[in-house]
């Protein structure tokens, strides 16, 4: 090693201004702690205590090369030790790593709070960097001299790096009077809270930004059980603090964009809070509670400032196509860093929530302290602000594909609220839809109003069990009738999920129709209940079931209107057609003597009359003949939801729709238009065949294939007989 180098290394960390590059100095540092002959203690000291470093006022830079240093310097180091071995007295490659990195951290001591926390993190994220490197090997199945044990470095020692860490950290927060508010009233110490805005516009951060920044990269690593000696409730309201402040407490769109460098950090202090906020719900639920709850108000309140301003917003025309998809720069990629900020808080807060007992709060709904369902209630209407820029990723009720852009933990983060809600007391879901109706019936663009019925319906759409039949007939239909029918004007996509949501909320409505007969049949009268599948029966309230009997002549009507190009899909259409016939065979609730009596499904049958006529009075142009193949697609897929008492007659009506009509002359090409039909034929016969083979009902299968056998004999053609041998 050139002496001569390390002179000048020496030199420069000397210096309060370098001469050289930070990049520069950083590698050189890197390089001579690796590759020192005894020990790395005293450059790690010397670098520590060094003007370079040590000179006020700190700069996130420097820190950020100190940190870097070390954490290249153990990979450095791990490099070294990696090669061939120059006599069989040396220890192994974890023995050297561990006396190395051990030597270093010795380095430390004493030094300043800041400084040590970034030398040790740098540290801890190199061990980290290590451990995943030879996991990664170990899973390729790579072996060789250079590939580490899973753990490069011992237990023992990771664990002295993390608590040096949390012990840096800890002293950093404790003089900035974190925890300590009275405290801190007799110290010059200016809090992040109060001085963010002023701190942005100066050249210096404060200190304690600087902890947290450094903090959100480095205290991820460590182990939970050791953060829960850090202030955690005092912790996550400093950090609420630093983010709302960060969006400018969601009026950024009227003021200045946010800062670059704080707005860099923003992913990064997110995840700190999601895990103090976890942490604390874990070790200490009550405080957590509470914690976690002032949180995600402050977030609330945010969102519902930014969907004040967003009519702005689209009133500028900056509104992009596909914004969505390719990220932009100025207000909307703010918007975005506020949704993505939004939901790593919450999915943490709401899912570690679950694990608290319920002896920690009152089941009570006028209990002043939190739940998890207060949490979730206030995660929904969180979102439910921000419902438009949720919209652009697709909405919470979209699986989305490599092509959109969408992402699972939103969907997941929505769906655990509801399902929180859906498992509380009775009352929670239907207060949470009082205080949603409310906020849609605010006056706000067309645009904006799309995207919160949207959202709103989706929610609805998995609250429907739990809701009553007074909820389910008033404010839920209120909202969904007009939203079932498309317009007539272009249509855009957020209209057409919109109009998608509602038929889903319907259908949620029919299948828990179907699981309430379901579960009185098999003995359960908890189910079929005017309050819902929690609640008692009133005589003022109808039951899930006459509902549904008296939704049958309208969405009938509505599905087939439905049916034509450009609105449902054709499997759109045949689930949810199948889905309503088989809520109105099981309206009836026949005994079983009775259930051979077609005169106790005179509601399934009326659906399937509707089909029919409907069938029957399309004429024969291109797009009628078009919705005409859907609706006798349609048909077919009410086969398994039909009773046996009515498969007899269901079949003889079906019959003309499985034969080649050739009866039309009047097209030019008539070898054309037949081959069409025997193309559409064939297709009915398929999706027949799939209903027989897949979706019958036991009761039903012996008349079904027997029906079959005929058909298949007096329609002899190969596909008929190839899936007769099948069955």
């Amino acid at each position: 090693m050139p002496s001569n180098a390390y002179s000048n290394l020496l030199q420069h960390l000397h210096r309060a201004q370098p001469a050289l590059p930070l990049e520069t100095i950083q590698a050189a540092l890197a390089f001579h702690i690796a590759n020192q002959n005894l020990l790395p203690t005293p450059l790690a000291a010397t670098a520590i205590t060094s003007p370079l470093f040590l000179s006020h006022p700190f700069t996130l830079s420097r820190l950020q090369v100190l940190s870097n240093s070390f954490r290249h310097a153990l990979h450095l180091k791990f490099t070294l030790v990696s090669g061939p071995r120059l006599s069989f007295l040396e220890g192994s490659i974890s023995t050297r790593l561990t006396e190395w990195t051990k030597s270093l951290m010795k380095g430390l001591q004493g030094g300043n709070s800041l400084l040590r926390l970034a030398a040790a993190g740098g540290v801890l994220q190199g061990l980290q960097d290590l451990q995943t490197q030879a996991k990664a090997n170990s899973g390729t199945g790579m072996n060789s001299s250079h590939t580490a044990s899973e753990n490069p470095v011992s237990d023992a020692i990771r664990a002295k790096v993390e608590d040096e860490v949390v012990i840096a950290f800890a002293e950093v927060i404790d003089q900035e009077g974190v925890g300590r508010e009275w405290e801190s009233e007799f110290q010059q110490t200016t809090l992040l809270s109060n001085t963010i805005l002023d701190q942005i516009s100066s050249p210096s951060i404060s200190l304690l930004t600087l902890s947290l920044i450094l903090a959100g990269q480095f205290l991820p690593l460590v182990a939970s059980s050791k953060l829960k000696a850090l202030p955690l409730e005092a912790l996550s309201q400093l950090l609420t603090s630093y983010i709302t402040e960060t969006f400018h407490e969601g009026d950024f769109l009227r003021q200045s964009a946010v800062s670059d460098t704080l707005r860099l950090h923003i992913a990064s202090l997110s995840r700190l809070e999601a895990l103090v906020l976890s942490i604390a719900l874990g070790y200490r639920p009550r405080k957590g509670l509470t914690a976690a709850q002032e949180t995600l108000n402050h977030l609330r309140e945010m969102a519902d400032r930014v969907a004040g301003v967003i009519p702005q917003l689209l009133a500028e025309d900056t509104h992009p196509a596909s914004d969505a998809e390719t990220p932009s720069s100025g207000p909307w990629l703010t918007l975005k860093t506020l949704l993505f900020s939004v939901i790593m808080i919450t999915d943490s807060v709401l899912s570690a929530s679950i694990y608290v007992p319920p002896t920690v709060y009152h089941l009570s709904s006028t209990s002043s302290l939190s739940s998890p369902a207060s949490l979730s209630l206030t995660t929904i209407l969180t979102l439910f602000h921000l419902s438009f820029v949720v919209s652009q990723f697709g909405g919470i009720s979209s699986l989305g594909n490599t092509d959109e852009a969408s992402f699972k933990e939103l969907r997941k983060t929505a769906y655990l609220a509801l399902d929180i809600l859906a498992s509380g007391s009775n009352d929670i879901p239907e207060r949470f839809l009082d205080e949603l109706m409310n906020l849609v019936k605010s006056p706000i663009e067309e645009i904006i109003a799309l995207a919160q019925v949207s959202f709103a319906l989706s929610c609805i759409e998995q609250l429907v069990p739990v809701l009553s039949v007074r909820y389910l007939k008033g404010p839920v239909w209120t909202l969904l009738a007009p939203n079932l029918v498309l317009p007539r004007q272009p249509l855009d996509q957020l209209r057409r999920e919109t109009f998608e949501s509602a038929h889903s909320v319907v259908l949620a409505i029919l299948a828990a129709n179907a699981a309430n007969v379901d579960a009185m049949n098999k003995g359960s009268r908890t189910q079929e209940l005017s309050d819902g599948s929690k609640g008692k029966a009133t005589e003022e309230d109808m039951s899930l079931s006459d509902f549904c009997t008296r939704l049958v002549p309208f969405y009938s009507k509505s599905l087939i209107q439905n049916s034509a190009p450009g609105k449902l899909s054709t499997s759109q259409v045949r689930i949810a057609y199948a889905a309503l016939v088989r809520s109105a065979s099981n309206s009836g609730l026949p005994t079983q003597d009775e259930s051979e009596n077609p005169s106790h499904f005179t509601s399934a049958w009326y659906c399937i009359d509707e089909l029919l006529c409907a069938i029957r009075s399309l004429g024969n142009d291109k797009i009628q003949l078009e919705q005409k193949h859907r609706l006798r697609l349609t048909l077919m897929s009410c086969v398994s939801a039909l009773p046996l008492s009515l498969l007899g007659r269901f079949f003889e009506e079906i019959n003309g729709s499985l034969k080649v009509d050739i009866g039309s002359k009047d097209n030019l090409d008539n070898t054309v238009d037949l081959m069409q039909r025997e193309r559409d034929r064939t297709e009915l016969i398929q999706a027949l065949y799939r209903e027989i083979s897949e979706m019958v009902g036991d009761r039903e299968k012996g008349y079904v294939l027997s029906w079959w056998s005929a058909f298949a004999t007096e329609n002899s053609t190969a596909s008929s007989r190839s899936m007769t041998a099948k069955l």
